[in-house]
């Protein structure tokens, strides 16, 4: 990392090159107070990039956070420019959302952040991240284990986020702040190594540096290499991802013909799947599971996924309706709603139709054949119906399976039912022994208008 040029003539280098500002740009900057933020005003300062401040009150430091915010606003005030601050109940927030301390203060920030910066009219927001902040990043999600984005580092821009500050390192900082005597807050908190970042930032991090003393150049070197490999890693799994997935309304399809052919099926696997809530161990189970049984059933917090022969099927939580109630159809109904399917229904004289439906959506049936009321009921166990075409009973279970319907959508299927004989698997197959003949006078006629299984 070349340090020929000032760190304020890099620093500005730096936006230019990675594009993070137009020239014209306004900025809204978070300043916390300490060091890091406080050297990002200074910079900012002298740069031709115009820039208001933002500081967030966690509450979390007694006495020493109202310190800070007045602090920050004072320092504003002596460099001329608007200051907007805001107060969290960090603790409350966590506790209502079930999450970490940092986690609240984490969403709290880049919320109100986003919200400042479209009523202030500020282009972007600039924090005050820096190299050694982005290593301490990657040893966390090693540690944790990661792929390839967690190998990234800090992202420079993301969204209307910018972090100008990743083109230098922790010392190099120290030494800015204090060859100009810039005045910062100290976090004594940043000492305690009970957290995971500031164990890594003061045990481990002193130990890489002394191995190598260039750490921040070559891990930043690094970053720009894994950020080119998953460009290209991206661009394979898209591939991928048209081969082998597919969009049925709201479910989606996963071929597993064309996935176990390609090479690390376990891991695109896991990135097909990840956007649907499933974990890598939950991901490395289905993998194990689904070459050896039809009908595993797998769910996320958000979605269900079912093995179903040579696919896998995705589909939301809330379109997992269970189980629908019988209806009673009496000959003047005109419709009915039952779970996901409006059905409508109609009678008339055999004239009135010039060419029989072939839809499955569609009965036709002879209405003198019938006899009401109807009942419209979801299948059970020992259901019978002589499909159209067929002179013998067949089980509706079988019928459903021979024509491939989904184990998730089976639950779904409702049959039509005249004095305990089935005239229609909805939407599957009509009876042979209700169809229409050279005979019939009158037709009945239910057709699925919005069909949702």
């Amino acid at each position: 990392m070349t340090r020929s040029l000032s760190i304020y003539d890099r620093f500005t280098a730096h936006i230019r090159q990675h594009k993070l500002l137009l020239k014209a740009q306004k900025v809204l900057l978070a300043v916390s107070g300490g060091m890091d933020s406080m050297a990002m005003v200074e910079l900012f300062r002298a740069s031709p990039y115009p820039f208001a401040i933002a500081h967030c009150n966690f509450q979390l430091r007694d006495g020493e956070s109202e310190k800070d915010q007045t602090f920050v606003e004072q320092q504003a005030a002596a460099l001329g420019v608007d200051c907007y601050t805001e107060r969290f109940d960090t603790e409350s927030y966590a506790q209502q959302h079930k999450l970490s301390i940092q986690m609240a203060a984490r969403e709290l920030r880049y919320d109100w952040l986003e919200e400042m910066r479209q009523r202030t009219g500020c282009d972007a927001i600039a924090t005050g991240h820096h190299l050694d902040d982005a290593i301490e990043t990657l040893l966390i999600n090693m540690s944790r284990g990661t792929g390839v984005e967690g190998l990234k580092g800090i992202p420079r821009k993301n969204r209307n986020v910018i972090r100008p500050m990743l083109f230098t390192g922790r010392k190099e900082i120290a030494d800015f702040v204090r060859e100009h005597k810039l005045p910062y807050r100290e976090d004594h908190s940043n000492q305690e190594t009970k957290y995971l970042r500031n164990k890594i930032r003061h045990q481990i991090l002193p130990v890489l540096k002394e191995i190598n003393p260039e750490l921040c150049g070559t891990i930043d070197e690094f970053f720009s290499r894994m950020q080119a490999a998953a460009t290209f890693y991206h661009l394979k799994v898209d591939q991928a991802r048209e081969a082998c997935v597919q969009q049925s309304g709201k479910e989606t399809h996963i071929l597993l013909r064309p996935l176990l052919h390609l090479a690390h099926p376990d891991i695109l696997l896991y990135e097909f799947l990840k956007d649907f809530g499933f974990t890598p161990a939950m991901c490395r189970d289905i993998f194990k599971k689904i070459r050896v049984q039809t009908g595993r059933e797998f769910s996320s917090a958000t979605h269900y996924l079912l093995k179903d022969r040579e696919k896998l099927i995705i589909y939301p939580v809330d379109e997992h309706s269970g189980p629908v109630r019988a209806h009673e159809v009496d000959a003047g109904d005109k419709a009915l709603q039952s779970g996901k399917q409006h059905f409508s229904f109609r009678a008339g004289h055999i004239e009135e139709i010039s060419e029989l439906p072939t839809d499955p959506h569609v009965l036709t049936a002879d209405l003198d054949k019938l006899e009401f009321p109807l009942f419209l009921r979801p299948w059970q166990a020992g259901d019978k119906i002589v499909p159209l075409g067929m002179k013998g009973h067949k089980k509706v279970s079988d019928l459903l399976t021979e024509e491939k319907v989904p184990r998730h959508k089976k639950e779904d299927i409702l049959v039509l039912v005249s004095e305990n004989r089935i005239v229609w698997v909805a939407g599957i197959r009509p009876s042979e022994e209700f169809k229409i003949t050279e005979n019939t006078s009158s037709f009945y006629q239910v057709t699925i208008d919005s069909v949702s299984i």
